[in-house]
């Protein structure tokens, strides 16, 4: 990654610090928890050590910050899907989120590495998904309610089951890009027939 204008004044603090998390996220994907430091950081941004202290107070400080704009953008996509009919928001859900979890699949891999082993990331793991999965719920719930919906099973364990079916799915489009249309147009499919939503 290039690291141009990092130091620059050309840029805000919001950007600048935006531009680390780019860097850190790409660092912890590439060496993983353990082999991502502080000093990985800065060389791999261009900045030195104290650049990188005045935005971050360690390295945990680093890893949750990244984490938690990969838990904001999945509740941000939540935001932006076409709401003119169910399906229309199931299959446009569903292929953010999936598009989204490709994005991040090697630093959601790595947190859930993380999470074996540390229980302050476990917790981090499960909020990174919990407020998306009860928001998929809720909308489920609000089409049982308005006789839209059947879903094979309680919308909460639906939600969840969704949350693993995009998962694996990602791991297949991480591995071969060629395969995300394909996985996002089963997954809508599988949506609507586990939901129980008509397709109109």
């Amino acid at each position: 990654m290039s690291s141009i204008g990092l130091g620059g004044r050309t840029r805000t603090a919001e950007d600048k610090r935006d531009r680390l998390l780019d860097v850190a996220e790409a660092a912890f994907c590439a060496h993983g928890y353990e082999g991502t430091t502080i000093t990985v950081l800065a060389v791999e941004a261009g900045v030195t050590r104290p650049t990188v202290y005045a935005y971050f107070t360690s390295k945990d400080d680093v890893f949750r910050a990244v984490a938690d704009r990969v838990r904001r953008e999945f509740l941000d996509l939540q935001e932006r899907v076409d709401t003119s009919s169910p399906e229309r928001t199931a299959r446009e859900g569903v292929t953010a989120f999936l598009a989204a979890w490709v994005r991040h699949h090697g630093m959601l891999t790595v947190i859930a590495h993380q999470a074996l082993a540390d229980p302050a990331v476990r917790t981090l793991r499960r909020e990174i998904l919990a407020r998306v999965e009860r928001r998929n719920a809720k909308f489920v719930e609000r089409l049982v309610a308005a006789g839209l919906a059947d879903p094979a099973v309680a919308p909460a364990d639906f939600s969840r089951a969704v949350t693993g079916i995009v998962a694996r799915a990602a791991e297949i489009v991480a591995e071969n890009p060629q395969q995300a249309s394909a996985q996002a147009q089963q997954i809508g499919d599988a949506y609507l027939r586990l939901a129980g939503i008509d397709a109109r």
